[in-house]
């Protein structure tokens, strides 16, 4: 049973899959392996495999590219091995901009000042601009994650801790 849900940690969404997850621990238990290594291990491979998701759709969700956005998205376990966390950390003066297209947000001028750019060949000034949001992150992971891709990559991840406690456990009894 694969049970997946969307939150937040911090103001950054979280895709969790836990259930997935323990299942695969479930399969490993019987091995006498660092179970929080493995967890971990397998939760950044799926964290990198989510990463490249996001980043193959970057070009067809936002309309402006920036090299510095698409370079910034990174996947990250937690310490405590609960969950990888897949999130854009490019930032400008404090603002982390990933974020402020993903969950849309208003850009004002400083004091009385006016914003300044140009729409095709004319100049508009504004006191402000919202941003809609573009759902740029979490669009690709949940598809990555319900497709067959992901399935297999877990398949794959737990092969491979399986191979790995069994190259140790043949190691110990050569010893």
């Amino acid at each position: 049973m694969s049970r997946r849900w969307i939150g937040q940690y911090q103001g950054e969404s979280l895709i969790n899959v836990k259930a997935d997850v323990d299942e695969a621990m479930a399969m490993l238990e019987n091995l006498h392996g660092n179970r929080k290594s493995m967890r971990r291990r397998i939760l950044s491979g799926i964290g990198t495999s989510v990463k490249q998701a996001v980043k193959r759709n970057y070009n067809s969700l936002l309309k402006k590219q920036s090299r510095t956005l698409y370079k910034s998205v990174t996947a990250k376990v937690f310490k405590s091995g609960a969950a990888v966390k897949i999130s854009p950390r490019a930032q400008r003066s404090n603002i982390l901009y990933g974020y402020a297209l993903a969950k849309g947000s208003t850009i004002k001028a400083k004091g009385d000042g006016f914003l300044t750019f140009k729409i095709g060949d004319k100049w508009v000034k504004k006191h402000q601009v919202t941003l809609k949001p573009v759902d740029w992150i979490e669009a690709p992971a949940k598809k990555y994650l319900s497709g067959s891709g992901y399935k297999a990559r877990l398949e794959e991840l737990v092969q491979k801790e399986i191979d790995r406690a069994e190259k140790a456990s043949q190691r110990k009894a050569g010893k």
